[in-house]
């Protein structure tokens, strides 16, 4: 917290007195109230800015169980967030889900709320897994192997995932976690209690070898609590499509993850909190190398169809450059995703 009201600090000393008013902003939230600079340069300087959302707090708060329903903090910052919402001239969300959510509890903001959906890092060649470095370091190379790369947060259905891995034990599958996060100590307990040694829990990897980590597997998995594909958009969903495997996406019937995986063909998804379920999911896909494969051809497909960095930077330039006379500039703190 300290860290961001530097932040805030020294990006309004910059807008307020080193920027002219004609460059617009875009502002992540990251902080979650980072919208407030540009407020600021609106009232101040007469400027213009975009506020593009990571996620929608302090509902993110919530649901994660850091801020109570209707507290103080709550109505706080929902007032601050809706003052950012109010003058900025485009509010970005990552998905429809985010989008619905937004116009049912401010419809006078329709108008400006738009979706532009997330890329993936960079592109990935594709391998086999046998062929695979990193799955040969770790000798996932001749295994099943389910992978679940990033934030192991608090709005990730983590349990669901490890609660299989119990049942599949006595199973020739692998579970792999890659990353760290608020979760990350359920991982921890359920490979010590039960002493799994079909869990193999890895820190971040170095950005070099996304492309080698997000291949040593068969099957990538996805996971959101009940409610949440509202409120966030998880990021890894666009590494696995570039890496070519198959999705198990664990999240509400219905969602925007289940219609996308639905539609392409490249992945399944389930509800949250049933365990059963996902575990006689990944056993059947395991003894199905052809189902697996076609999920993942056609993952790769949906990847360079629409998820390239290059489409997600015209859909931004056709937003922040409506007005050829401006320039852009992007303010943002730490990318939490």
């Amino acid at each position: 917290m300290i860290s961001s009201v530097f932040f805030i600090l020294g990006a309004l000393k910059y807008v307020i007195f080193s920027l002219s008013h004609t460059t617009p902003l875009l502002i992540a939230s990251n902080p979650p109230y980072s919208g407030l600079i540009g407020t600021i340069f609106k009232i101040t300087r007469g400027g213009k800015y975009h506020f593009l959302l990571q996620d929608i707090f302090p509902e993110s708060a919530v649901m994660s169980g850091i801020i109570p329903q209707n507290s103080f903090l709550f109505i706080f910052f929902s007032k601050l967030i809706y003052l950012t919402y109010k003058y900025a001239d485009n509010i970005i969300v990552l998905s429809t889900s985010m989008q619905c959510f937004l116009e049912n509890k401010y419809p006078e903001l329709k108008p400006k709320i738009k979706v532009i959906e997330n890329w993936a890092v960079e592109d990935i060649i594709i391998c086999d897994k046998q062929a695979n470095n990193f799955a040969q370091h770790y000798n996932i190379d001749k295994v099943f192997t389910v992978l679940y790369s990033g934030n192991l947060g608090r709005l990730h259905d983590i349990e669901t995932i490890t609660e299989a891995a119990k049942i599949l034990k006595d199973t020739p599958i692998q579970f792999v976690f890659i990353g760290a996060g608020a979760k990350t100590k359920l991982v921890e307990q359920a490979i010590h209690t039960q002493k799994l040694k079909n869990i193999l829990l890895l820190p971040y990897q170095p950005r070099e070898l996304l492309p080698l980590s997000l291949t040593a597997c068969d099957l990538s998995l996805v996971s959101l609590i009940p409610g949440a594909e509202s409120i966030v958009a998880p990021s890894k969903l666009y590494g696995m499509l570039a890496a070519g495997r198959g999705i198990i996406a664990i999240s509400a019937p219905n969602s925007y993850i289940d219609q996308l995986l639905t539609t392409s063909g490249c992945g399944i998804n389930i509800p949250p909190n049933n365990p059963q379920h996902l575990a006689k999911l990944i056993s059947e896909l395991a003894n199905d190398n052809q189902r697996v494969k076609v999920m993942g051809e056609k993952a790769r497909q949906l990847y360079k169809s629409r998820y390239t960095f290059q489409r997600a930077l015209e859909e931004y330039q056709q937003i922040l450059f409506e007005d050829d006379a401006y320039e852009q500039i992007i303010i943002s703190n730490v990318d939490s995703n």
